[in-house]
């Protein structure tokens, strides 16, 4: 069975081989690491989809290699061995076998015609949103195949005009001679912050939450969790617990969007998990914790430790590509009291969570003053409603008030 390069990102549509970790002949078992790929995110560690034996590897360390091409070949238990095809060369993008064009179109209208344009499948749908020509656009990817971001690039720059008055294309205007080229990261980020905006029509919901009750329960359980466990205790593990309790309630927000089919579909996620926002140099990593409904304080602080590790490490898992349904970006100390967070492309919401700070609150008729946090909603309004995100952002509050909090 062929083993085609996975898509690990939404913005993914290339990877360069890093290191293979598997040779021809080797067995290897579902979910057995098979080779490191070198993304526009970071580092990632493949899996084996299959119980096999590697029989190709199709791609040397260095090669880089679109999304949908073979990257390996396995023999699975009861298929026959066989001679191998030979092995091609790593092209990104598949051309049109010949068997495909009209047989019947005439010799000088075959020569005239020009040849498939390389342009992956997001490509193709922002150019169509944005009525640009991609017959204008200069890919930027290998082989001169179009990427979403040279759709982005042409839809800032004014290139929206229907073909038959768009430009020829042309060389990119010069940079300012004071102009830095954006990090790897930040051009990944830059991709995704502007995919979301332009595709995902979102609506925000703010409510302000007490945070004296799990400022007492960490006063409390802390110390023994970090000393049976070695894990230390954050404000960031009571929010994500509160979270993954309220998911696991809240089916209509295990939600994702999808619109690679022929019409626009809904997925529902069959675990409660969360994507953390990490700060790292330059940017953010966005690695993901899974199946967390009715975990306790100590395993989730355990997950949460191992995500941010492997995010500060630039080498995420390849479990940490599958999208979730919902994202935690937490500042803490950073200063902001409240903030709005950009839903990442393929998930449906966001949770922003400012600064704990103290403020005047009504009680008993009076006034007082109390710790807590703004916490700031963004959600995909195609699959979420106001009245779902409300009462989701009311469920949440009430549980980080007034708990309880399962500490093992």
């Amino acid at each position: 069975m062929d083993f085609l390069l996975p898509k690990l990102s939404a913005t993914m549509e290339t990877a360069t081989v890093g290191r293979w970790l598997k040779s021809v002949g080797d067995t290897v078992k579902t979910g057995e690491t098979l080779v490191e790929l070198e993304t526009d995110k970071a580092t990632m560690e493949v899996e084996s989809p299959v119980d096999g034996t590697v029989t190709e590897l199709m791609a040397e360390a260095g090669a880089e290699l679109a999304v949908g091409a073979v990257l390996a070949r396995f023999r699975t238990a009861g298929e026959p061995a066989s001679a191998a095809p030979a092995k091609p060369a790593p092209v990104p993008a598949r051309a049109a076998p010949a068997s495909q064009k009209p047989a019947a179109a005439p010799a000088a209208t075959r020569s005239a015609r020009p040849t498939r344009l390389l342009a992956s499948p997001m490509a193709k749908r922002l150019a169509g949103m944005h009525d640009v020509d991609l017959g204008t656009l200069t890919g930027s990817g290998p082989h001169g195949r179009i990427r979403m971001r040279d759709v982005l690039a042409a839809v800032d720059a004014g290139a929206q005009a229907p073909a038959s008055t768009a430009p020829s294309a042309a060389a990119p205007r010069p940079l300012p001679a004071n102009a830095e080229p954006l990090s790897p990261m930040r051009s990944r980020i830059a991709t995704a912050v502007s995919l979301s905006r332009q595709t995902i029509p979102s609506f925000v919901l703010d409510r302000w939450i007490d945070t004296s009750a799990v400022a007492r329960a960490r006063a409390m359980l802390g110390p023994d969790l970090e000393q049976s466990g070695g894990v230390k205790l954050t404000f960031t593990d009571f929010l994500l617990q509160a979270l993954a309790d309220c998911l696991a309630q809240s089916p209509r927000m295990l939600v994702r969007y999808a619109d690679e089919g022929a019409q626009p579909a809904l997925i529902r996620s069959q675990s409660v998990d969360i994507g953390l926002v990490v700060a790292v140099e330059d940017g953010v990593m966005i690695p993901v914790l899974r199946d967390l409904a009715g975990k306790s304080l100590a395993s989730i602080a355990a997950a949460r430790q191992a995500a941010v590790q492997r995010a500060r490490a630039g080498r995420l898992s390849q479990a940490d590509a599958e999208p979730a349904s919902m994202s935690l970006s937490n500042v803490g100390r950073a200063g902001a009291d409240r903030f709005e967070a950009i839903i990442q492309p393929r998930e449906s919401s966001i949770i922003a969570i400012g600064r704990e700070h103290e403020t005047v609150v009504p009680r008993a008729g009076g006034i007082a003053v109390s710790s807590g946090i703004n916490a700031t909603l963004s959600v995909d309004h195609r699959l979420i409603d106001g009245v779902t995100g409300a009462g989701f952002l009311g469920s949440l509050a009430d549980r980080i008030e007034i708990g309880p909090w399962s500490a093992h």
